[in-house]
């Protein structure tokens, strides 16, 4: 009881916040490196003579390559521990990111901003499982939302720097910073502890007998499948709103360089207190009105995103992150509450970036539209992201019951787990 009459950001203890900060941290900087390519997309294009739907394919080779990140990221944390895997992932992507600076071709950009995308991946696996096997249960729908929201952050800070070094130093400016995050490592060996569940599988012998085959379980396979659809479409919508957003402001809209970075910012705002919103939401009222409620707002507060209503597109940004990428808030909490522990990396690596595979010529397609169909870009942004919030609500009503965090039992899931 008196744990329950302390404020919940009390409860956690020194090496609880220090995972959950190298976690943060690692996300912030992840987005940062993701999100400068979105930013700087258009000068690329025209540097090295290749059209915007090309530009647009490196994001999806970039997402493409996610799956196989976190899936090995996956494995080695279960077999391992979340820390190792964290540390190399961020190294990885740095470097790999920072390289594009010397990229003397657009096919080097592509090489490169590929094998980025393998990092990536890891980094969001091993980190997010960190973060959420060492947080007090009683308060990770906040803490589910304030992790993913930190995505907000990277994007809020890329386009801030944008703004001052685009003008100055271009594009390639951009990714010299980008190379910044692999500092982070040093801390992160240092001071954060490994995740108490991995090992409290690893004393109890589980750990050793886990098995890729424990994934084919038929109830781990239909959390696995619905998970990877669910995350497919929420991955959809938030690359439908955003892979070409910078690049209709300026090319539709005629928005300078320091007006996209205000919207980018407006809509980072949006996403980080949707994030906290929605987490919370979740944690109380279910993952369902955590989800569907953005999700349905979100399809409203369109034409305003878009520029149709041109008074009302500073708000049309904040609410478009505040509701279509806010929902992200749920997804730690959501995809590390479906698994056990001594297979929780693997699967939460598998359908999170299954989910981004999928999704990942959204981006591409969207440019298509606008190319070869011949639509203005807003309107194929608006037809993108609508129906994939408007499938994702769908979706929702088929939703298994999850697992309560931590249930193990000897490397199956436990019985009453599943009624849950």
């Amino acid at each position: 009881m008196r744990s329950m009459n302390r404020p919940w950001w009390k409860e956690p203890t020194g090496g609880q916040w220090c995972s959950f900060a190298a976690a943060w941290l690692g996300w912030v900087l992840d987005a940062f490196d993701f999100t400068v390519f979105l930013l700087v997309m258009p000068a690329i294009a025209r540097e090295f003579g290749v059209s915007m739907t090309r530009a647009a394919g490196s994001i999806t080779l970039t997402l493409l390559v996610r799956l196989l990140g976190g899936a090995a990221a996956g494995a080695a944390a279960d077999r391992w521990g979340r820390k190792l895997p964290l540390m190399i992932s961020v190294v990885w992507f740095a470097l790999c990111d920072g390289s594009v600076a010397l990229a003397p071709s657009f096919g080097w950009v592509l090489a490169l901003r590929t094998l980025f995308g393998f990092g990536m991946g890891a980094e969001w696996t091993a980190g997010a499982t960190l973060a959420m096997e060492n947080w007090p249960a009683r308060s990770r729908g906040i803490a589910s939302g304030i992790l993913q929201g930190s995505w907000a952050i990277g994007y809020l800070l890329a386009a801030l720097v944008s703004a001052v070094v685009l003008p100055h130093w271009g594009w390639r400016g951009m990714f010299v910073l980008a190379a910044a995050p692999a500092l982070l490592v040093l801390p992160i060996r240092i001071w954060v502890p490994e995740s108490p569940d991995w090992q409290r599988a690893g004393a109890a012998g589980v750990r050793v007998q886990a098995r890729a085959r424990e994934l084919l379980a038929p109830a781990v396979l239909a959390r696995l499948a619905w998970a990877s659809v669910a995350m497919a479409l929420g991955f959809g919508l938030y690359y439908g709103l955003t892979g070409l957003y910078p690049t209709m402001l300026v090319s539709q809209l005629g928005r300078s360089a320091a007006q996209v970075a205000k919207l980018v910012s407006l809509f980072n705002l949006g996403m980080l207190a949707g994030a906290v919103l929605c987490g919370a939401l979740a944690a109380r009222r279910g993952v369902g009105l955590g989800i569907g409620l953005p999700a349905l707002l979100t399809i409203a507060v369109l034409p305003a995103y878009v520029g149709t209503w041109r008074g009302l597109l500073g708000a049309g940004a904040f609410a478009g992150g505040a509701f279509g990428a806010g929902m992200c808030g749920v997804v730690p909490l959501l995809l590390t509450s479906m698994f056990p522990a001594h297979i929780r990396a693997r699967a939460v690596g598998i359908v999170y970036h299954a989910g981004a595979f999928l999704a990942a010529f959204v981006p591409t397609g969207v440019a298509a539209l606008g190319e070869r169909a011949g639509l203005p870009l807003s309107r194929a942004i608006a037809l993108v992201a609508g129906a994939c919030a408007l499938a994702l609500v769908a979706v929702l009503a088929l939703r298994p019951r999850a697992a309560q965090p931590g249930t193990e039992t000897g490397g199956k899931l436990d019985k009453a787990a599943l009624a849950h």
